[in-house]
């Protein structure tokens, strides 16, 4: 381990606990950073020092909390390069926050039939699912950049998209799974030279590389304080003044008031406007203590830190028969985390493995369902990596991932699971399809990328004479399906209907609280299904259980 890095794990506490007798390797980064003591020591100082309201009390500590918050503005401002100042800075809850106060302000009011807004295939649920309600909301037209095989962004198939029609574009600083650091710059002028704005996902840029939003290009800029070494509950939305003194509000009430009559409100300024109710006082002093923080180590040393992580172990990765990586390949610059899958291993299985062993990971498809569609895998385990990781960490992960299938099998027979789902993971009854099924029902299981289908074929009685289940899910829900199928047969429609508990009955609630999302996911899913065929709805149908 480095001296600096050292140096920086000493001011992280969290970082010398341990998970089930193991040491703690922290390896979730890009969802959430663990807080330095500078920071979380701020919040003490307020709390315990100047406690107040802001702009609203004629005393010392309301003046003392609104000079603090204001300046905290003028700071993260001046960390992304915006050079206006706390009038370009508005605090938000986070990134989503911050670009649905665009599509409100600015999308919803003005968009319609005609209009168009450019997107791409590896966005973020926050900024497509927003702009797919503006589309739906509007009557424009929502068109996405196309993601290459090695997991970049189309830029020729951005400039077939973007003409004069576009009125906005959106797209992620870096990807959140790729780990590709996207060409801004470009996207700024096709944007522009077609009249159009560009909003940029900061989330995971703002927290890993120097940011100058007025280079980039960016009329909007969204980012996340909890990603950036930050408390929770704040964000920031930079946006040009210009285009923000024109916008609607985003929310209403005090504060972003200036006068109020029974007939009519006026707006406050810059950012108040926006920034409706009691604001996150301490949250956003905080923020600026994160970015003082940040800014000490050095955004070019964070960028090569993390670089050379992701480097090191996609490298490794990539040298495995069994493992597959997701992304640009080794010596292309990226963002501090690697996607990866292990031949044979659910991600949820191998996040279990490795929590065993103190290391934490993120399982699923990470809110980028569309995109791991595009890769053709329901989900993906996501390393990433921040300044306080090691080297000696990521060999702690690569070698807890070896033997991953043998390791699976000796987690699923410990005793923390019954023997009944063990032997149901070891011999599966009822897997693959029917000819002739009575109903279909899939699931997509959105938090950990289990996908499966059940095939029910029933008689007209009512009783259930065969099931069937195809999976490609964690073991323990694959294990769950195939004892729910063995248990439903022979019984009818109606009492799959009434199912509630019955999985955890059977298995003598003997599984682990971490799991019990893959316990209880099938039988949701079979009890809708039984509903749906009950009430008329008869055929294929999806389920989000």
């Amino acid at each position: 381990m480095s001296p600096e890095v050292a140096a920086v794990r000493e001011d992280f506490p969290v970082l010398d606990r341990t998970v089930d007798g193991q040491p703690l390797t922290y390896l979730d980064n890009a969802a959430t950073t663990q807080t330095p003591r500078q920071v979380y020591e701020t919040f003490e100082a307020f709390y315990a020092g100047y406690n107040a309201n802001v702009h609203r009390g004629i005393h010392t500590l309301s003046h003392e909390a609104s000079l603090a918050y204001e300046a905290a503005h003028d700071r993260v401002a001046e960390f992304v390069g915006a050079s206006g100042g706390r009038e370009e800075m508005v605090f938000t809850r986070n990134t989503t926050e911050s670009i649905n106060l665009v599509a409100h302000g600015l999308a919803l009011p003005e968009f319609g039939p005609g209009d168009a807004i450019v997107t791409t295939e590896m966005e973020h649920h926050a900024s497509l699912v927003t702009w797919q309600q503006v589309a739906k909301r509007t009557g424009a037209e929502l068109r996405f950049v196309e993601v290459t095989d090695d997991g970049h962004v189309d830029l020729d198939h951005a400039k077939s998209l973007i003409d004069d029609d576009v009125e906005l574009v959106s797209i992620p600083h870096v990807s959140n799974v790729l780990g590709t650091i996207n060409p801004v710059r470009a996207f700024a002028d096709l944007a522009h030279d077609a009249g159009a704005v560009l909003l940029v996902d900061g989330a995971q840029s703002a927290p890993t590389r120097p940011v100058d939003v007025e280079a980039m290009g960016a009329d909007f800029f969204a980012f996340s304080g909890h990603k950036m070494a930050g408390p929770t509950g704040i964000g920031g939305l930079y946006g040009r003044k210009e285009l923000l003194e024109g916008m609607e509000p985003f929310l209403y009430g005090g504060e972003m008031i200036q006068h109020v009559t029974f007939d009519r409100s006026t707006w406050n300024g810059l950012p108040w406007k926006f920034e409706a109710g009691t604001p996150p006082i301490a949250e956003g002093i905080a923020l600026a203590a994160a970015v003082d923080y940040l800014d000490d180590l050095g955004m070019e040393w964070v960028r090569e830190h993390e670089n050379r992580l992701a480097q090191y172990a996609l490298e490794r990765l990539e040298a495995r028969d069994d493992v597959e990586t997701y992304g640009p390949g080794p010596g292309e610059e990226r963002t501090g985390l690697v996607s990866f899958n292990v031949d044979g291993v659910h991600g949820h299985d191998l996040s279990s493995i490795l929590n065993d062993r103190g290391i934490a990971v993120r399982a699923g498809d990470h809110c980028t369902q569309p995109l791991h569609d595009r890769m053709d895998v329901p989900g993906s385990v996501r390393a990433s990596f921040y300044v306080y990781n090691t080297t000696e960490e990521v060999d702690r992960l690569l070698d807890a991932i070896d033997d991953a299938g043998a390791k699976l099998d000796a987690y699923l027979s410990s005793d923390r699971y019954s023997e009944r789902l063990y032997d149901h993971h070891r011999n599966p009854r009822n897997g693959g399809s029917l000819t002739n099924p009575s109903l279909v029902k899939s699931s997509e299981e959105t938090s950990c990328g289990d996908e499966g289908e059940f095939h029910v074929e029933i008689a007209g009685d009512g009783t259930i004479e065969r099931l069937a289940f195809e999976s490609r899910s964690c073991a323990v829900s694959r294990a769950v399906a195939s004892l729910i199928t063995e248990y439903l047969e022979g019984r009818t429609v109606a009492e799959a209907a009434e199912m509630e508990g019955e999985v955890v009955s059977m298995l003598d609630g003997q599984f682990p609280d971490l799991r019990k999302e893959c316990v209880v996911g099938p039988e949701d899913v079979i009890r809708e299904a039984a509903r749906e065929y009950l009430d008329g709805e008869v055929g294929e149908a999806v389920s989000t259980a």
